[in-house]
């Protein structure tokens, strides 16, 4: 996990604390859920190894939340199944911040919301009983059936710093969810669910870099960094050879020549190029570490080509989580 995930457990229980207040406020039940509840009996807090958090509402408040997004103050967002994003639960989520779950494509072409969030579960009813399930979850906690009576009248615990509301018996809730659940056995799942986040950007500020490379492009001097195939491929996709000023490359046997009729310069006399009618593209496989290279030199706007999502294509990459020592870079690294 990152060095800083209490960062990102900050901002949940901010996002948490918020939840909670706008469901005292208008009379909805609710509870802590799945691993949130476990890590209030385990630890008074987090799970160890836990980087979300989770609370389920019955049915009936769950909608009624959902159609009152302006009970949330300003600063969240909640994210209901009909918002952009493809959810199949609501998310109260953190503007200004940045957690992808899914690989970076998939985040990319889905689009919606992209903030910090907490996961706000609906516990549907189950017709001529008197149980309930998440309808929601994928998975085996999808077939876990609760009874209703195990749930009210809730009772309170205490999670980090704040105390939430909690199933009347969560120990029979969580051995429905996840059968040997007790300590220090069972209900182990020590991996992170988010490979990357980010506390003080938010998720525009990566659609935009990944996505909105044509936005007002007409007119704009165009330089390219890299010099291999995936030059040859943007100048012929995108028939804006006329506004290429040059391209840029780190192999300094290229630096003087000519690649695909663009002369190739030294990547140091970026600053001295680049106004304000530049346009400065990544246009290699090595965007991530390009990308450092560019920011090291004091260069944030720059935009970067990725054929995949323009050819409206997941492939066959996924991304994997990077390690760093911040917790907050700014490139998604991906994995074979």
């Amino acid at each position: 996990m990152y060095d800083n995930v209490s960062k990102l457990r900050e901002v949940q229980l901010e996002l948490l604390n918020e939840f909670k207040r706008v469901c005292e406020e208008h009379d909805l039940k609710w509870y802590a859920f799945f691993g949130t509840l476990l890590g209030c009996v385990r630890h008074e807090g987090y799970l160890p190894w836990d980087d979300d958090v989770d609370v389920a509402m019955p049915v009936a408040d769950y909608n009624k939340l959902c159609t009152h997004k302006e009970w949330f103050g300003d600063g969240f967002f909640l994210q209901t199944p009909l918002d952009e994003g493809l959810l199949r639960l609501t998310k109260l989520r953190k503007n200004g911040t940045t957690a992808f779950r899914a690989p970076f494509l998939i985040c990319l072409k889905n689009g919606g919301h992209q903030g910090i969030p907490i996961d706000i579960i609906p516990l549907a009813d189950i017709p001529g009983t008197d149980c309930c399930f998440t309808s929601t979850i994928m998975g085996p906690k999808h077939s876990a059936v609760y009874m209703k009576e195990w749930l009210e009248p809730a009772g309170e615990m205490q999670f980090e710093n704040l105390t939430l509301r909690v199933p009347a018996n969560p120990r029979k809730v969580l051995k429905e969810a996840y059968g040997d659940w007790d300590w220090p056995n069972g209900a182990m799942a020590p991996r992170p669910v988010f490979w990357f986040f980010d506390t003080e950007h938010g998720h525009e500020y990566y659609y935009k870099r990944y996505t909105g490379m044509l936005e007002g492009i007409e007119g704009k001097k165009i330089f390219l960094f890299g010099a291999a195939d995936s030059l040859r491929i943007w100048l012929e996709r995108f028939g804006l050879r006329r506004q290429v000023v040059c391209a840029f490359d780190n192999d300094p046997g290229k630096w003087g020549k000519k690649m695909y009729d663009v002369e190739i310069q030294d990547p140091s006399k970026i600053p001295e190029l680049l106004d304000d009618n530049s346009r400065l593209i990544v246009v290699s496989i090595w965007h991530q570490e390009i990308g450092r290279q560019l920011e090291k030199m004091g260069i944030d706007d720059y935009y970067v080509y990725l054929d995949r999502y323009y050819d409206d294509k997941v492939g066959n990459k996924v991304i994997r989580r990077e390690d760093t020592s911040d917790g907050n870079s700014k490139l998604p690294k991906w994995d074979n």
